[in-house]
């Protein structure tokens, strides 16, 4: 792991361990163990590093759906396999920082809201990884419409809204309501929707 990497996956570590306005250069360094000037080598400042943790972000999750949803997938398979993976969007911390069980006074979706709300120039970045998942999502409606899987009377833009939706709510109602069963919430939401709109 690269100094810089390290630099990243420890700031993220201390944003949900303590919230992103709570955590300074300063915690960061002495974290890691190195120099203040050692940080500011890699980054000038605290805005572009966060830069970092979300270009982390982006790369790591490309890795892991590279390994989680196979290229010979059927349409079916993937948004099946989207629904199941929830749980893990839940609660992606877990597979950035590559721990288990590990609890944090913050989700990554906290910090997102967070810093979406701090910087029009975050908001900006941070929307584009959700205009991207959309647009997965839309390129695979219109695959399973050419399959004959899904209703061809569906629009694959709006129902691409629709699906991100529901994963979307399906994390923040879960988050508020720990008595919901996040597995269940997945499965069951995928049935639904699949029955919905399936031809």
């Amino acid at each position: 792991m690269t100094t810089k990497e390290l630099i990243v996956r420890t700031a993220l570590k201390l944003f949900l361990q303590h919230g992103f306005h709570n955590t300074s250069m300063v915690m960061i360094a002495n974290m890691i163990g190195i120099s203040k000037p050692a940080i500011y080598y890699h980054f000038k400042n605290k805005d572009e590093m966060v830069h970092g943790v979300l270009d982390y972000f982006t790369d790591k999750m490309g890795e892991w759906s590279s390994d989680y949803f196979p290229p010979s997938n059927s349409a079916k398979e993937f948004f099946e396999k989207i629904f199941q993976a929830i749980p893990v969007f839940m609660n992606v911390e877990l597979v950035l920082l590559e721990e288990k069980n590990k609890r944090y006074s913050y989700s990554y979706n906290d910090l997102i809201g967070i810093l979406s709300k701090y910087k029009p120039e975050f908001r900006k970045r941070i929307s584009q990884d959700v205009l991207n998942i959309r647009k997965i999502l839309e390129q695979k409606i219109i695959v399973a419409q050419e399959e004959n899987l899904i209703r061809p009377d569906l629009q694959p833009s709006r129902l691409a809204v629709f699906i991100q939706t529901i994963i979307e709510g399906s994390i923040f109602i879960c988050e508020l309501d720990q008595k919901l069963n996040i597995n269940f919430v997945s499965n069951d939401n995928f049935t639904i929707l699949w029955n919905l709109i399936n031809k």
